[in-house]
């Protein structure tokens, strides 16, 4: 495989599950603080969300580049791009979603309604991160 391919989607991976560890916690305790402080961590997680998707995307693609280069025949990396297509389609289905809501609740001055759509972002990030992990073992131990 070549060594750039490779460099590329390692960069984006790390990228990609780095940009997920720390906005959920962030925006969470931002939101049960008293009195809630939000703004910083509402931008903080936007543009955390934006970097996950756009390293999610350079990870898939990278990964699509590294099955092409070693000619389809690497289960173990097509394994590892299934479970980052799911892993995107966790964060365009929940993550984003429920960022969505967490905003507006807050841009109308509900907090409680706020924390209620703020729930499922840690289930997110838990279950993105054991996407990423099991990718990661998929790549690094092929079968």
């Amino acid at each position: 495989m070549p060594y750039g391919f490779r460099f590329l989607h390692i960069l984006a991976a790390s990228l990609w599950m780095g940009s997920a560890l720390f906005w959920p916690g962030a925006l969470r305790r931002a939101l049960g603080a008293a009195p809630p402080q939000p703004d910083a961590a509402l931008r903080q997680a936007r543009a955390a969300a934006g970097l996950d998707l756009g390293a999610g995307i350079a990870t898939v693609v990278t990964g699509g580049a590294l099955i092409w280069a070693a000619g389809g025949n690497e289960i173990a990396v097509a394994a590892g791009l299934a479970l980052a297509l799911a892993r995107l389609g966790l964060l365009l289905g929940v993550a984003r979603p429920a960022l969505a809501r967490v905003e507006q609740a807050v841009a109308a001055g509900d907090v409680e309604r706020a924390r209620g759509a703020a729930r499922r972002i840690p289930a997110y990030a838990g279950a993105a991160h054991l996407l990423w992990l099991a990718a990661l073992a998929a790549m690094v131990f092929p079968v």
